[in-house]
């Protein structure tokens, strides 16, 4: 009889806890399966468990842009929770391999997984309008029947992340969002580009030195100067900074109108004190511009639960916007950071992780299930 008892008891909790917590832990777990078994050997064990997703495209337009979306949809049932992905700024687009491998994984583990290719920030453009194109398409996803009565979420990579939290902090279709994510996004383009061009990272007063990618250095000096309104000058800056590798030195040079000269001084610092300043004495055009994008300008606003995962060498975006991100969260509305030492930004796997101690893989790999696994929760 007492054994009856506890085995009853077992199922009942089993019951109680599985959509809560089982089945989220177990989502997460082939989450992670499916994407690191494939990084590593070239296969995927997860597809050996799981039925094969149905991939598709189509042609939509969200707030009058109009491209590309992908869409990935589990291999079994009609209705399911769902997660828009928002690319960071890869020249491939909806064909990036590391996106498309967590789209898969996700549509194995249960969710409908929708992709837009926005344009601009494929291209590298701090585009005026990207918070409300972004929510649009978020708006089309929650509008699906495919999705009624389950949790909707959105997650985004890189300079998407940061896009994405900017877009959420407007209200909207994203305020309703069951969570937002970000892996290795920004927080503050104000800091961003400060420590892309003094090469370091951090509060100032307690700064280390930080390498950005070759790609970094130049992408995102040049995306403030496309934001120029003088055409002639815009075409100037942006040539002086691709000439250089994204590097200005001396005044700027004659002819320029007030604007881009500002711009050119404050991409020409060196120190991160000295870039914070000058950019944050930028007129108010371009300044418009970097706070609209920022989800620092509108923090408090968001009202989802966040959840951001970030690559502690992270040479994109560095780890200390995470941090300053964490720190200005509330109690009302908490944010969880998961710190890592196994993705290379926003790619599965660092190279020199291959190289580490059993106990390193458990430790991160537990970690990344765990929060994967809350994720989901969020979501349902």
């Amino acid at each position: 009889m007492a054994q009856r008892i506890i085995v009853a008891g077992l199922l009942l909790t089993l019951a109680i806890l599985w959509r809560p917590v089982v089945r989220p832990a177990g989502a997460g777990a082939v989450i992670v399966l499916d994407i690191y078994t494939s990084a590593l050997y070239g296969g995927n064990v997860a597809a050996l468990l799981t039925p094969e997703p149905r991939v598709s495209d189509t042609r939509e337009s969200f707030g009058g842009v109009d491209m590309r979306v992908t869409w990935w949809r589990p291999g079994w049932g009609e209705r399911h929770p769902a997660v828009m992905l928002v690319n960071g700024a890869t020249p491939v687009g909806n064909d990036d391999s590391e996106t498309r491998r967590l789209s898969d994984a996700l549509a194995r583990a249960g969710y409908l997984v929708m992709l837009p290719e926005f344009p601009f920030i494929k291209e590298g453009h701090l585009e005026r309008h990207a918070p409300d194109i972004i929510d649009a398409a978020f708006a089309r996803l929650a509008a699906l029947s495919e999705t009624r009565g389950h949790g909707i979420g959105a997650f985004g990579f890189s300079v998407g992340g940061g896009m994405l939290l900017a877009a959420a902090s407007r209200g909207g279709a994203l305020a309703g969002a069951a969570y937002l994510g970000a892996l290795g996004g920004y927080f503050d383009l104000d800091t961003y580009l400060a420590s892309v061009l003094s090469r370091s990272q951090g509060a100032p007063g307690a700064l280390t030195p930080w390498e950005p990618d070759a790609e970094a250095r130049v992408r995102l000096p040049v995306a403030a100067a496309e934001a120029l309104a003088d055409a002639g000058d815009r075409a100037r800056v942006v040539d002086a900074l691709n000439a250089t590798g994204g590097t200005l030195a001396g005044p700027p040079p004659p002819g320029l109108g007030g604007e881009a000269v500002s711009l050119w001084r404050a991409l020409a610092a060196t120190s991160y004190s000295d870039a914070l300043d000058r950019i944050r004495e930028l007129p108010p055009s371009l300044r418009e511009v970097l706070d609209d994008l920022s989800p620092r300008a509108r923090w408090a606003a968001i009202v989802p639960r966040i959840f951001w995962l970030h690559d502690v060498g992270d040479r994109f975006e560095p780890v200390s916007e995470a941090f300053a991100a964490e720190a200005a969260a509330t109690r009302g509305r908490p944010m969880r950071l998961q710190v890592t030492g196994l993705l290379s930004h926003a790619a599965a796997l660092d190279e020199r992780a291959r190289a580490r101690d059993a106990g390193f893989w458990v430790g991160e790999l537990a970690g990344l299930i765990g929060f994967s696994a809350a994720v989901l929760s969020a979501g349902g």
